[in-house]
């Protein structure tokens, strides 16, 4: 049988008592209102309860030989005044001094952000103030000792930016749980010390289809590199930061072995994990659209024209007197440029910079190889010269090409029509050539049609059709799902996957979807339809594709700046620190430098 218990006995809550101040209360026991609560101006304590028992109690056991108990009325008065006066005045004076304090503390976090962002030494905070103390010196002295009290020694930058760093790292790892599905881009890169460092990109999408990407974490690998040390590394970040592998889209990579291998490679071995996890969505393993790109151009290199150009430029930069020497040509003949490019076999528009700027100096580059008498005849030849004139043109329209796939925030579907709409235009640039057409090729345009040899043309475009041809298997294997994403209103429904058929059905047959398709951006349209609950299948669907990486564009330029951050000059820098700096400079996320103000009191600079 149920024991029955005891009615629990209702709590007194003063808020509802209605109790409020007497105004008597002042002139008796020396007590004022204050936000709610009634204060002792004496001694600043405060009482529970707007209850007379309570304040007189607190008056006789605190105050009971205090001379205000001698006044008479009107004295009382004038002494409650004027104490309630001192109180606010105090109070005043605590709140002004600690706004000018967290005024300072923000300064040095502001200051010591921009050094991080810009990637300077953590001692430049010591000759940013020392600058600053300078020009108040000149301009408002009377201002001098606020600046003075702006912390910036070099171990309080470290310091704050170690904290804005954790702050980033955390919301970052906030703004992860949000997303519905994501994907990654792994790359991998030298710093100046020889240690490999893994730089792990995420890209993804919320529910409500709002886009992210951010950076995410850099991982040294001291010791060896193979992808099973790389998927490791992932794994462990990914754990950490306890992403759900079930969401996981796509992984986004190099052309490296230990990158792509089917068996050994980081990405197999990472979709292998996840499998072993028990999450059998597909991972699709993509290999960056640019590097391959690049690697296509490498295709297009005529060789005895590329290795002539490059032993001419090298023979006239890397010796000094002979290089000041054409410097002083160019400038005699009023050249459009001052001087010659180096090639950078790793650079992507390297090759296409060079090449031009080779061609329009030309003539200055002939003249000079005379005047030294230096054995390139070639560029007397004008055969040649319509050989070089064809490279630099197919370059430029690479390098361009290569520009369209630089940057941040692309969808992987618009990277894809790039790559298309070359192709389309290599076979369009071969049938023109084969009839000696050189609309499209401005350099080779200049040279006479007895020099141009249109067969090798036709050739060198043809080999550069097979390259394109051959790679991007990987994305021509996902076409079909891209063009449901794309062109939603035109793919054919039976060609469409079985889960998505009826969703676009419905959607096909809606003229005022049409339209609103054909008004806005595409990620803009799938906004809406997930904002109105509508064709779940179809938004899901968009929003796997949204979260592809088509590239490791933002890995390669976090490689730049860590290039700039730990330099020689630089090279004792610690994982640490290279991670921070790195963070700050490359996360869109702001740190929430006021939540760091309040927790922490502020210190004068030391």
């Amino acid at each position: 049988m149920a024991s029955k218990s005891k009615p629990s006995q209702k709590k007194r809550k003063l808020d509802f008592e209605n109790r409020i101040f007497n105004p008597t209360w002042s002139e008796k026991y020396c007590f004022v209102e204050r936000f709610g609560q009634a204060q002792c101006v004496i001694c600043y304590q405060t009482v529970a309860a707007y209850k007379e028992y309570n304040i007189r109690r607190h008056w006789e056991t605190k105050h009971p030989s205090h001379p205000f108990a001698s006044l008479n009325c009107d004295e009382r008065k004038s002494a409650v005044s004027r104490l309630a006066g001192s109180l606010e005045k105090s109070v005043s004076l605590f709140r002004k001094q600690t706004t000018e304090a967290d005024s300072v503390t923000q300064a040095s976090y502001d200051v010591s952000l921009l050094i991080a962002r810009r990637m300077k030494p953590f001692s430049d905070g010591d000759f940013i103030k020392e600058c600053l103390m300078s020009i108040v010196t000149s301009v408002c002295p009377e201002h001098r000792a606020a600046f003075e009290s702006v912390s910036l020694s070099s171990r309080t930058v470290r310091r704050r930016i170690e904290e804005m760093s954790d702050d980033v790292a955390s919301a970052t790892q906030s703004r992860c749980h949000e997303l519905a599905f994501y994907s990654l881009a792994l790359d991998e890169s030298t710093d100046v010390k020889d240690i490999s460092q893994l730089a792990i990109f995420i890209r993804g999408v919320t529910h409500e289809m709002n886009v992210c990407e951010e950076f995410l974490h850099i991982c040294p690998l001291h010791g060896t590199t193979t992808g099973s040390d790389i998927s490791n590394a992932v794994i462990r970040c990914m754990t950490d930061l306890s992403l759900d592998l079930s969401r996981l889209v796509s992984l986004t990579t190099d052309g490296a072995p230990s990158m792509i291998g089917d068996k050994k490679g980081a990405a197999s071995l990472i979709v292998r994990h996840c499998q072993n996890e028990g999450h059998s969505q597909t991972i699709h393993r993509i290999h960056c659209i640019i590097h391959q790109e690049a690697l296509c151009a490498k295709s297009a290199t005529l060789v005895e024209v590329m290795s002539i150009t490059v032993k001419v430029v090298n023979a006239i930069l890397s010796r000094s007197l002979r290089h000041r020497q054409f410097r002083t040509l160019l400038e005699e003949a009023t050249a459009h440029y001052g001087d010659l490019l180096y090639f950078c076999e790793v650079r992507w528009l390297s090759r296409g910079a060079m090449l031009s700027r080779v061609w329009d100096l030309r003539r200055e580059v002939a003249s000079f190889i005379r005047q030294e008498r230096l054995p390139y005849e070639c560029f007397e030849d004008s055969k040649w010269i319509a050989r070089l004139a064809l490279l630099t043109d197919i370059c430029g329209h690479l390098n361009d090409l290569n520009l369209k796939l630089q940057g941040k925030d692309l969808l992987i579907t618009d990277m894809f029509s790039h790559v298309k709409s070359f192709e389309v235009k290599l076979r369009l640039w071969q049938s023109q050539l084969s009839h000696g057409q050189t609309t499209h090729f401005s350099c080779l345009s200049s040279c006479l049609d007895k020099d141009i040899d249109r067969d090798e043309c036709v050739t060198v475009i043809d080999c550069l059709r097979g390259e394109f041809t051959t790679r991007f298997s990987t994305l021509r294997a996902l076409n079909d799902e891209f063009k449901v994403f794309t062109s939603p209103f035109e793919c054919l429904v039976d060609d469409a996957p079985t889960a998505l058929q009826m969703d676009l059905v419905e959607l096909q047959c809606d003229e005022g979807l049409k339209t609103r398709f054909h008004s806005s951006s595409i990620v803009q349209f799938y906004r809406s339809l997930t904002a109105e609950g509508k064709f779940p299948s179809l938004t899901d669907h968009a929003k796997r594709v949204i979260a592809m990486f088509g590239s490791t564009y933002s890995c390669e330029q976090l490689f730049s700046k860590m290039k700039y951050c730990k330099s020689r000059l630089r090279s004792q820098m610690s994982d640490r620190h290279l991670s921070d700096i790195l963070r700050l400079s490359s996360s869109s996320i702001q740190p929430n430098i006021s939540s760091l103000i309040s927790s922490k009191q502020s210190q004068p600079s030391h």
